[in-house]
């Protein structure tokens, strides 16, 4: 074990342990400690961002399933629309020639 000697619980190991703590290694400790926890603190702000990322994902995807659908009922009823029309155009011609009928008949009358 490499580190072994500091890790020893004699005075000497104790007095080096103090000695790097109190000349900067204190300092270093610190350091590595708040890069861990900056670390921390970024991945879970990009864990965060991707769940969101993925939910905003797959609400596009359920506004883009919707928008379709709604197309396709506007082309719908477009059709049904346009066959009213048409149909209701015949029974004007239909109406508008038997009354021509009739005024004719009524001129023969008279």
């Amino acid at each position: 074990m490499p580190f072994a000697p500091l890790l020893d619980t004699s005075v000497t190991g104790v007095g080096l342990i103090a000695v790097f703590l109190i000349f900067g290694g204190g300092g270093l400790v610190k350091y590595v400690v708040e890069s861990m926890n900056r670390t921390r603190i970024e991945l879970a702000q990009l864990r965060t961002h991707q769940k969101d990322t993925q939910g905003s994902g797959r609400e596009v995807e359920a506004l883009r399933a919707e928008m379709t659908a709604l197309r396709a009922q506007m082309s719908e009823l477009r059709d049904t629309t346009t066959q009213y029309d048409l149909s209701f155009d015949t029974a004007l011609q239909r109406m508008e020639r038997r009354v021509e009928h009739v005024e004719q008949q009524q001129r023969l009358l008279h």
